[in-house]
């Protein structure tokens, strides 16, 4: 993979790192960018990536204290049908179905095994501009 800077990325504290890289290539389809071994040879880091600059460090934490609160993490993506048969195949946590929006986007909402939130998000009308979206939107 190639490398280049990343403006922004997402740090996630994990309960079960393998666990929490097989979700995300099984589901999501990222791929591992580099992961970082401890003394023990365990996995304490792994970098992922989707497409280009949807990147997400994944770090091992053993505490024990309830993750994903608050955190929602948003991900364009082309063929929504395509990842929601492939979640529920892997039996993934389906928040909520696709579904159409007001603001010109086809969404799927799932849950990975920490309880981050991941809405997949695709356009549904590639021609509408901004403006015409929040006139919509607002009404």
């Amino acid at each position: 993979m190639k490398a280049y800077p990343m403006p922004l990325f997402v740090k996630l504290a994990v309960q079960d790192i393998r666990t929490a890289i097989l979700w995300y290539e099984n589901i999501l389809q990222f791929k591992s960018v580099f992961e970082l071994p401890n003394e023990e040879g365990e996995i304490m880091m792994a970098h992922l990536r989707g497409e280009k600059y949807q990147d997400i460090m994944l770090v091992q934490e053993r505490n024990k204290e309830p993750k994903g609160k608050g955190v929602v993490l948003n991900l364009t993506v082309e063929q929504i049908e395509e990842y929601y048969e492939r979640a529920l195949s892997e039996r993934a946590v389906i928040v909520e179905k696709p579904i159409k929006r007001p603001w010109n986007a086809y969404e799927l909402l799932l849950a990975d095994y920490d309880g981050y939130l991941i809405t997949l998000s695709m356009r549904l009308d590639q021609e509408k501009g901004f403006e015409e979206i929040v006139k919509d939107v607002i009404g």
